[in-house]
């Protein structure tokens, strides 16, 4: 929508009012072949100066029956699954990728890399989403996560994976974002967060499916076919998904419910509007300062620049002047605002956003490397550590839908996230610091602080995305929760660097101590690969797992400082009732 409007002092039936068109521009029903149609009135009618997107999706609401409601979320489960399944194997893939190119530490540039463009790219999704439709834009972006599966599966070298790596992202972070916002578009607002948090069960699933998977690819193929496989399978997950709602948005078309728009515009008219219309100038200026200003930490991991060199300071510097540079070209050259400013006068849009980054810059801190820490610190096999890697997966979404639950039960989730997820998440990153920073620490106590943090994050996530839904209308969702979702990217990007920079400061100046310089090179170089050939016991692997151990815990050090934020971010949310309906046809 075109401007964002406080919602904390409407009554319901103006949140209603904004979301429903006039009676003078109420779509009705006609059947073309003369025969009435079996619709009643509470679906029978579009919001008729909405956007193209939303009206296909309100079309197409209205004229699928209650079992196509019931089927489709089915399939979408299916379609959680396989990405979890996915996301897993890929995960686990990634070291033994880099490690075969002989640059482990360069694993942080390409995630730097692909949340900060995927995140940055969140905002032109949800405006193509409302424009063009959810199928179109669903389909558009399968494509491009297909793409950079076969470019993992196919690269020589560090940089091609980096660049595939790009591209996966952007597709698999804006195929999670669409399939959320499908769920947003079917379900009322009171049954939302179980919706959602039921929607990410599938990850308890493939914590233990995806691991045993991932250890039988590099056992019997190569790190390859862990993304090689998906290429063929996932086609046939995803695009029957996409037909549902396109088949449904036809029906409502050649029912009358939707009608079809003529812009009037030619092709190069058309590519104008667009240009402006997703403001890509703005997002390529604000992609770019994000870049700059944080891939030098990962550059100066693995020896590509160094704080005090030229390239880094002057990285730095000029990623840092693109932001004033972004400010003025949205206010006065951009036709059209890339993020629209009056998106951050309600002060739970703007918490919930905050609280996005915060979480993820603390969870990247501690989790970038987590999966080498236990690999190597522990002596455990791929499929433990994968077991490992998955319990904050399995946690988060375990006890997240017991959240929903709560959510529909009171009809309130702010006090919730307040007092009781945040104070169990600093708790569980504050004993990071000491179970992670200790040589002897029991493995028992990694997984329980695991824990902690598993279910105040699934509490939340779901909180986060709660907060912007309710402060908004229908038709501003797919914007609200695209927001969120970049607020995350570039959180996630932050830990990342953050990450990054603790590793190279700590990890090899720890090694140095206990081994020469030219092995401490070669190991830290050489990544899980080198490191697990040392055998338990020896001086070299206590020499390795002292540096891990050193370098852990400044990370969770930074993990729980950052959490302080996190505090006034929740304070400042409306505590919104949910039990509203707003949602239009047939619906969850």
């Amino acid at each position: 929508m075109s401007v964002f409007q406080k919602l904390r002092n409407r009554r319901l039936d103006d949140i209603s009012s904004a979301v429903i068109a006039p009676e003078e521009e109420k779509v009705v029903v006609s059947d073309p072949e003369g025969k009435e149609a079996a619709l009643d009135d509470s679906i029978s009618e579009v919001s008729s100066d909405a956007p193209e997107g939303v009206q296909a999706i309100e079309g197409a609401l209205m004229v699928w029956p209650k079992w196509a409601v019931y089927t489709t979320y089915a399939w979408i489960w299916v379609c959680y699954f396989m990405l979890a399944l996915q996301q897993t194997i890929g995960t686990t893939m990634m070291p033994y990728a880099y490690a075969s190119f002989i640059a482990a530490p360069a694993v942080s540039t390409a995630n730097i890399l692909a949340t900060i463009i995927g995140g940055v790219l969140k905002l032109p999704i949800g405006k193509m989403l409302n424009i063009w439709g959810r199928a179109e834009g669903f389909v558009v972006f399968v494509g491009v996560y297909l793409l950079g599966l076969i470019i993992l599966a196919a690269c020589n070298n560090q940089h091609a994976y980096a660049a595939g790596y790009v591209l996966y992202w952007i597709g698999y972070d804006a195929i999670y974002l669409i399939l959320n916002i499908f769920i947003a578009d079917t379900c009322g607002l009171r049954n939302r967060a179980f919706a959602f948090a039921f929607a990410s069960t599938p990850f308890i699933c493939t914590a233990f499916t995806g691991s045993l998977a991932a250890e039988s690819i590099l056992k019997t193929a190569t790190w390859r076919w862990g993304f090689g496989i998906f290429t063929i399978v996932m086609p046939f997950v995803f695009l029957p998904l996409a037909g549902v709602f396109k088949y449904y948005h036809i029906k409502a078309v050649k029912l009358g419910v939707v009608k079809p728009r003529n812009s009037g515009r030619t092709y190069w008219q058309s590519i104008q509007h667009y240009f402006h219309e997703f403001d890509i100038v703005g997002a390529f200026i604000l992609m770019a300062a994000f870049v700059l200003l944080l891939l030098p930490f990962s550059l100066q991991t693995y020896g590509r620049a160094t704080y005090h060199s030229a390239k880094f300071i002057a990285m730095i510097i000029i990623g840092g002047c693109l932001f004033p540079v972004f400010a003025a070209w949205e206010k006065w050259g951009a036709k059209v605002h890339f993020i629209k400013y009056e998106l951050f006068r309600d002060p739970t849009v703007i918490g919930a956003c905050i609280l996005a980054a915060v979480n993820n810059i603390s969870f990247y801190c501690w989790d970038l490397y987590y999966y080498n820490f236990v690999l190597i610190v522990y002596n455990l096999s791929v499929r433990d550590a994968g077991y490992m890697l998955e319990i904050f997966n399995v946690g988060s979404c375990f006890w997240s839908p017991i959240f929903g639950l709560y959510v529909r039960i009171t009809k309130h989730f702010k006090y919730a996230c307040l007092f009781f997820a945040l104070p169990l998440q600093i708790l569980g990153c504050g004993l990071l610091i000491h179970f992670r920073g200790e040589y002897t620490s029991n493995i028992g106590y990694i997984i329980m602080c695991q824990i902690f943090i598993a279910f105040a994050g699934g509490m939340l996530v779901i909180g986060e995305e709660m907060a912007v839904m309710a402060a908004s209308d229908k038709e501003g969702i797919p914007m609200m929760l695209s927001l969120v979702s970049l607020f995350s990217s570039v959180g996630s990007s932050i830990g990342y660097a953050i990450s990054a920079a603790v590793y190279d400061n700590t990890f090899y100046d720890a090694l140095s101590k206990k081994l020469s310089a030219s092995e401490a090179s070669s190991i830290y170089l050489g990544g899980v690969t080198a490191q697990s050939s040392y055998p338990v016991g020896s001086t070299t692997r206590d020499a390795i797992i002292y540096a891990w151990n050193y370098s852990q815990k400044y990370s969770s050090v930074a993990a729980t400082a950052i959490l302080a934020l996190s505090i006034p971010s929740i304070a400042v949310w409306k505590n919104f009732n949910v039990d509203q309906k707003r949602n239009k046809g047939h619906v969850m």
